[in-house]
């Protein structure tokens, strides 16, 4: 049985315990607020945070207020709490339940409000709470980037421990290693590194992170880069693969680094590269180049191998450079012996270049290597220590062919001295390497589909006058013609406009004139001057009329006929005096004082015979629009 002593502690407990439930702190704010005459609304707690009113702004939301209240500019309380400095408020609204998610409408977080704003305690507290580690800056910026861009590392930091995604990139599309580049934030980079960022990834410029990094001239940082993903062989935004920049500059040591972490010559588009290094005599970065596999076989513009342009150059470094890395110099030996370059010779022969005898045609004769190299005194050291003027050479055309061809005047003479016939035609078939030599397309198409063709025409074509006229002067006939297109040596060089060919095929000087008629179309004048300029005859002309249109350019006279019937028109025209074997020239005929033929220039009867009277073959006819 219970006494009275332990019955009275026992109801003055119970009695403790039933005010103590009575008790509600939502219903005392309550009955605070009325007593304050304050309206319980969220819009209350929106003007008590503005005003910094904490103890009010605490009432309020332990009556369970709503906290999501927006101002005009769409800023939560939260928002406001933080941007205005009033950490108080904004830990009693974080303790209440406030969305810690909600973004204004500039996409702005209480996160990224906090990390802007500098409040460190404040983004910790908020990603401890389970805020989400996004979010935009109030300048439009992510808030992770823009960290990095200012060099906020414990927020970096803390915003990736907080779950923020390594992999995101800024507005502009830069991923975040690559802000912290562009930024100058070499301490940020290894930080990023160790928490995830992705070093593989590339910025909107589509440029790897060791680019970006070579740009600032980091290149330390290449071979770390490349170990953590980024990609060694992918190009700068110019399309220029981080190797390819450090040979260009010569910077060897970063080109080695690069190389050693997997950078590579692509698709063989190194042999430019290959050739640039050799240009400037950079036999390292030839070195190093060789060594990453770039064939010593790359060929130039010129068509040239990059052992050819050692030996031209005199280069006997280069030259046993690139004969260790497997260039062939079988076919140079005898060439070196040519040159008197013996140390060149004996390097090409201790690594077994010294060749056995070339089996002429087949390959080439060394008469033939002369003529190709265009090199006049080497070959008439053979031909007079007697190599045979008429062997065939590598194209398997006789010597005499490939001279007109290449354009080498003096050569041709020498074989001419030695007894090579000059009207001898080239046979049926010819080969397509030889074909490739010829310069113009008429010639072309008649040695694929004409027979005759002549070392005449083949002068006529090459354009070199001292050929054709070596040539004529051994007794080579001008008035031979294809068999079955009837084409003339003069036919080739008229249809290349070639005047000076025109002349020598004439019988004329190529470069010494005594006269030159200027045709102006629109004055309707033809004007005849001497080699010195004077005028020696003016006359009035009639030229094509509207859909007859006279050819301008530069012709030469090369027929003259006193008396000629058009075999277009049938139609009289006395005095015709061709042009560049076409089917126009200056005739006599009716001159009305505008343009009235069909292409032909009229002149005036007594004008007609004095001006045909005056000129000559071969003469130079301008005519001017």
């Amino acid at each position: 049985m219970l006494t009275r002593s332990a019955i009275r502690i026992a109801v003055t407990a119970l009695l403790a315990v039933s005010v103590t439930a009575c008790k509600n702190p939502q219903r005392e704010a309550m009955r605070e607020l009325e007593k304050r005459h304050i309206e319980a609304s969220g819009a209350s707690l929106l003007t008590a945070v503005q005003n910094g009113d904490t103890s009010l702004a605490k009432l309020l939301l332990q009556a369970q207020v709503y906290s999501g209240q927006r101002d005009a500019a769409g800023n939560s309380p939260l928002h406001l709490a933080i941007d205005r400095g009033y950490p108080a408020i904004a830990w009693e609204l974080i303790e209440h339940g406030a969305d810690l998610t909600t973004a204004n409408p500039s996409g702005v977080t209480p996160v990224s409000l906090s990390v802007v704003k500098g409040e460190t305690a404040m983004a910790d507290r908020l990603l401890d709470a389970g805020a989400p580690p996004e979010g935009l800056t109030p300048d439009g910026d992510k808030v992770l980037p823009w960290a990095i861009r200012n060099g906020r590392l414990a927020f970096v930091r803390r915003l990736m421990e907080g779950g923020a995604d390594p992999h995101q990139k800024d507005a502009a599309g830069n991923p975040l290693l690559h802000v912290a580049i562009e930024a100058g934030r070499r301490d940020l980079m290894e930080e990023l590194l160790s928490l995830g960022a992705d070093a593989a990834a590339v910025n909107a410029a589509n440029e790897s992170s060791l680019v970006a990094a070579l740009r600032k001239n980091w290149r330390d940082l290449a071979a770390p880069l490349v170990k953590a993903g980024s990609d060694p062989n992918l190009p700068d935004r110019s399309g220029r693969t981080p190797l390819e920049t450090a040979i260009d500059s010569h910077d060897l040591a970063l080109a080695k680094t690069l190389a050693a972490v997997g950078a590579r010559p692509l698709d063989g588009s190194w042999g430019n590269a290959l050739w640039k290094a050799y240009s400037h005599r950079e036999i390292d970065a030839c070195r190093l180049l060789l060594s990453l596999g770039v064939s010593p076989e790359t060929r130039d513009a010129r068509g040239r191998r990059p052992l050819e342009a050692a030996l031209d150059d005199d280069r006997v470094d280069f030259l046993h450079l690139f004969l260790c890395y497997g260039a062939d110099g079988r076919s140079l030996y005898y060439e070196a012996c040519r040159r008197n370059r013996g140390y060149h010779a004996e390097v090409i022969a201790a690594h077994g270049g010294q060749p056995t005898t070339l089996p002429a045609p087949f390959l080439d004769t060394p008469l033939g290597l002369a003529i190709r190299e265009g090199d006049s005194r080497s070959a008439v050291r053979l031909l007079s220590h007697g190599a045979r003027p008429d062997q065939p050479v590598a194209e398997g055309q006789s010597p005499l062919y490939l001279a007109i061809v290449l354009r080498q005047p003096r050569i041709v003479k020498e074989l001419l001295k030695r007894g090579i016939d000059p009207n001898a035609a080239l046979p049926a078939k010819v080969s397509d390497s030889f074909i490739k030599l010829v310069r113009g397309g008429t010639v072309r198409w008649l040695l694929k589909n004409d027979t005759n063709v002549t070392p005449i025409m083949l002068a006529a074509d090459s354009g070199c006058a001292d050929t054709a006229r070596a040539l004529l002067a051994a007794g080579a006939r001008s008035s031979v013609w294809t068999k079955r297109n009837h084409m003339w040596p003069i036919n080739i060089a008229a249809r290349k406009s070639d005047v000076k060919m025109m002349r020598v095929l004439l019988g004329k000087d190529p470069v010494v004139e005594q006269r030159r008629i200027v045709v102006d179309l629109s004055d309707q004048r033809a004007t005849l001057y001497d080699s010195s300029g004077l005028e020696l005859f003016k006359t009035a002309i009639s030229t094509g009329r509207k859909g007859f249109a006279t050819r301008t350019g530069t012709f030469a006279i090369t027929n003259k006929y006193r008396t000629w019937t058009s075999t277009l028109y049938d139609a009289s025209m006395p005095c015709f005096q061709r042009l560049s074997c076409e089917d126009f020239g200056f005739h006599q005929g009716v001159v009305p004082g505008y343009p009235a033929s069909h292409g032909c220039i009229r002149v005036p009867e007594g004008n007609a015979q004095k001006l045909f009277a005056l000129t000559e073959l071969g003469d130079r006819v301008e005519i001017q629009p």
